[in-house]
């Protein structure tokens, strides 16, 4: 099989497809790996140290494109990516199809292309592997970011998170219950935050008070809750994930206008359209904006700034997927694993997911139905 490593376009993305061990054994396996020139660079890893690994290295993504049967992505494909995708070509990675252009998605549908989601791959038991492990990463960069942006001189509230004594720590409010708010709660509590989760499944919030043997604070994510919380906030973490489907917003403007001026917004959920009305996407180069006198920080794939880190975690949790469609071909492949079937999106040219189908207006196929 034939897997290519694009060079990312997008200008906030550091991370890339694989890492050079992961190369090595896709190719002791008999595969052929293409990386285009640079793709690894900011990740720390040289075009040597993956042609060293047996990988071939290219210098056009149009090249990678019409050499490869895979297509690794990390940020979801630009148009003129999709442009260069092939018939039946597959296609991996972060996907995030539901805020797609429709005329994108169906240029894609046109070539018979199959798309796996990072993001909506699922094994038992509701856990999603890839974006648990990158919400570990995530939650632990929120006290960066919030350490950074608290501070008066960056202008901020001039608080640390985690208080002195005769000082009170700072008041973090998690608005979602679900794997990406798990980990910003680990990440809040271990930092001293006075910690309040606002969910809407009794399940998962049941989970968190019993992970942090009570300590942190859950309520229900009423409007009335919500606007509560809001008010006496130092930090509001948006962690709302729906997989493969748009974030639902949770915090209104007007909740946003009752805040602490100089307090901070980080919405982690604005890689599907943000949780939180007043968020816009930033870059890391300018990662914040103030809006109703609220600083915010709406940078996509925050974990793109630990780059190597990242990449790591991708590259080792694709890497038994691919060997499994090299070994079995992409159809024996999803009807032997139920994890991988859940994350495909689209299978030769038919759309698999019925939100994606409900989102614009398109036909729906179940997957069992094509083999």
């Amino acid at each position: 099989m034939n897997i290519g490593v694009i060079n990312e376009s997008s200008k906030i993305e550091n991370r890339t497809g694989l890492t050079p061990s992961s190369v090595s054994i896709l190719v002791e396996k008999g595969h052929s790996v293409y990386v285009q020139a640079g793709a690894g660079l900011k990740s720390g890893y040289t075009n040597e140290e993956y042609s060293s690994q047996g990988a071939h290295i290219v210098f056009t993504k149009d090249e990678i494109f019409g050499r490869s049967e895979v297509v690794l992505n990390i940020s979801p494909l630009n148009e003129e990516e999709c442009r260069l995708a092939r018939k039946d070509q597959i296609l991996f990675g972060f996907h995030h199809l539901a805020v797609i252009k429709k005329k994108i998605l169906q240029g894609l549908l046109q070539k018979r292309v199959t798309i796996l989601g990072y993001e909506i791959i699922q094994e038992e038991h509701e856990v999603l592997p890839f974006i648990e492990s990158l919400s570990e990463v995530a939650g632990q960069m929120c006290l960066t970011i919030s350490g950074h942006c608290l501070q008066t001189n960056h202008g901020g509230l001039g608080k640390i998170i985690g208080g002195v004594v005769t000082v009170p720590p700072a008041t973090a409010v998690i608005v979602g219950s679900g794997v990406l708010a798990r980990s910003a709660v680990k990440a809040m509590l271990g930092a001293g935050a006075h910690t309040i989760v606002l969910g809407r499944n009794m399940n998962n919030l049941r989970k968190l008070e019993e992970m942090t043997a009570g300590r942190v604070i859950t309520l229900i994510a009423s409007k009335y809750n919500l606007s509560r919380m809001a008010k006496i906030s130092d930090i509001l973490i948006g962690a709302v994930l729906r997989p493969g489907e748009r974030a639902p917003v949770m915090v209104s403007r007007d909740m946003v206008k009752s805040m602490k001026n100089c307090s901070l917004i980080i919405d982690l959920a604005i890689d599907q359209g943000g949780c939180i009305e007043t968020s816009r996407l930033t870059t890391l180069e300018h990662p914040t904006f103030v809006e109703e006198g609220v600083i915010h920080y709406c940078v996509p794939n925050i974990t793109s700034s630990v780059s190597r880190t990242s990449t790591k975690v991708l590259s080792n949790l694709v890497t038994p997927y691919l060997l499994q469609i090299g070994e079995k071909g992409v159809d024996q492949a999803l009807k032997t694993n139920p994890s991988m079937a859940r994350g495909v999106y689209v299978h030769r040219g038919n759309i698999v997911k019925k939100n994606i189908g409900e989102r614009f207006g398109l036909s729906v196929k179940k997957l069992n139905a094509l083999e």
